[in-house]
């Protein structure tokens, strides 16, 4: 490849490298079963026909709604989906995959540009007759995705 293309590439990889870092325009902050979590995160307010109220998506490590992928290396992934009354999480954290969601209204507090959720969620472990509870994880997590 000549030393001229190579340039070009390297300066295009920068410039959209650069866009990225600045499209993250929310954070995901609080804790998760005695883990800190504080990542920022981009948020997407779609509009779909006859929608009211307050749904967006957030995510740390885009470009997915389905799964949480660390793909920046930092340890963390969020990806939030937000309903304007019920809260959907896939997290990754500690190399563990956490996906809840099902939250109630109660369990939610509104912010100006977001949420904060507080809950319980039990841990199982096992499979079939062998599943078992084994704990209790407390979670307080605030979602920030500041209206334009």
């Amino acid at each position: 490849m000549p030393l001229r293309s190579v340039g070009l590439v390297a300066a295009l990889l920068l410039a959209g490298h650069a866009q990225a870092a600045h499209g993250y325009q929310g954070r995901v902050h609080g804790s998760f079963a005695g883990h800190a979590i504080d990542v920022p995160v981009i948020c997407e307010r779609p509009r779909l026909a006859g929608q009211r109220g307050n749904w967006f998506y957030a995510q740390s490590d885009p470009p997915t709604h389905e799964y949480a992928q660390d793909r920046n290396g930092d340890g963390v992934a969020v990806t939030v989906s937000f309903s304007g009354q019920e809260a959907m999480f896939m997290l990754y954290l500690a190399g563990q995959d956490h996906n809840f969601g099902n939250t109630r209204r109660e369990q939610i507090v509104l912010t100006e540009g977001g949420f904060v959720l507080t809950m319980s969620a039990s841990r199982y472990e096992g499979k079939g007759r062998l599943r078992r509870k084994v704990g209790e994880d407390e979670i307080r997590l605030a979602v920030d995705c500041p209206q334009r």
